[in-house]
């Protein structure tokens, strides 16, 4: 065989080499949710999903880097999904994040010796309350109350939430709030307030809150006595089959859930492997499971490639060999 012959067929067998190995690439695909930043919760849950098109058995790990952490490393147990993939929640804890900071996040989906990761996304911890505002309430007439108040300096304030209730004891939640002003800390706001019934005495109260929902002491007219509870919330993934998962029935092995929960209002749901954004709550048909059978992948851009190739070096053997 002539120098010339060896030449092509090592420049054919390179090109092969490339344009399979970007099938294979383009085959596995994963990615993940991006959780609410800032956030006071360090329990919940970050949703992913992967896809392989040629079906084969997908290998998931969880990975995160805290804000002393020199990389990512692996938490909770190995995903294992067959028939091609499918949808998953890694499980975040007090155990992972410990302290306030800045936390990475990003997934790992596995098929023999190829590997693909997802886009990294972060979550900023903060428990620390903003200060209590200062309070004062004017009144103009039996209608109209004003209530004046500045926010402390301690650099976290984002808002300001007006409570207002008939009785002199009553709960700062959701049922008495009348009103929210957007304010930063160490300045000056106030909110006016015509109540439904001007026969009738009312009260009022503030609090502070900051951007990851931690909140201040509470400030209002000195008669009332006002309750305040804490809610803690849990960040799930939403209940969603998203775009491109293969549905996957008892072939999970490892923690966590193949479909998530309802998401938390403010979580953003994972853009679909197939390029559409996942609604929450809304139900997206996936993508068929692979053919099985002989003749499945006979189609396939891969073999295709590697046909045509065939094709070109036989043909340049024939009119080598013919002369």
């Amino acid at each position: 065989m002539s120098k010339l012959t060896v030449k092509f067929l090592s420049f054919i067998l390179a090109f092969v080499f490339v344009l399979t190995g970007q099938v294979f690439a383009a085959d596995l695909s994963v990615k993940i949710e991006t959780p609410k930043s800032p956030s006071r919760e360090n329990n919940f849950k970050i949703g992913f999903v992967t896809l392989d098109i040629q079906g084969r058995s997908v290998t998931v790990k969880c990975l995160k880097k805290g804000p002393s952490d020199g990389g990512f490393s692996q938490f909770g147990s190995d995903f294992v999904f067959a028939a091609g993939g499918n949808s998953g929640n890694c499980e975040v804890s007090s155990s992972i994040i410990s302290s306030q900071g800045t936390y990475e996040f990003k997934v790992s989906a596995v098929v023999g010796a190829e590997t693909v990761e997802s886009s990294t996304v972060s979550v900023a911890y903060s428990s620390d309350s903003p200060g209590t505002p200062s309070y004062s309430k004017e009144q103009s007439s039996s209608c109209d109350y004003k209530i004046k108040f500045k926010t402390a300096d301690d650099g976290r304030t984002s808002k300001v939430k007006i409570y207002r209730s008939t009785e002199t004891s009553f709960t700062a939640d959701s049922s008495t709030e009348v009103g929210t002003v957007s304010i930063g800390p160490n300045l000056e706001g106030s909110f006016t307030n015509i109540v439904p019934d001007c026969s009738k005495n009312y009260y009022f109260a503030i609090r502070a809150f900051d951007d990851a929902g931690n909140a201040s002491g509470v400030a209002g007219d000195s008669v009332v006595t006002v309750v305040t509870t804490t809610t803690t919330t849990t960040q799930t993934s939403p209940t969603t089959v998203l775009a491109g998962a293969i549905p996957v029935s008892g072939s999970q092995v490892g923690a966590g859930e193949i479909l998530g929960e309802a998401t938390e209002e403010g979580t953003q749901g994972i853009e679909g492997i197939l390029g559409e954004e996942a609604t929450p709550g809304v139900e997206i048909s996936p993508a068929p499971a692979p053919v099985a059978g002989p003749f499945a992948n006979l189609f396939s851009l891969k073999n295709i490639i590697i046909g045509l190739i065939l094709i070109l070096v036989v043909y340049f053997l024939y009119r080598r060999f013919s002369k």
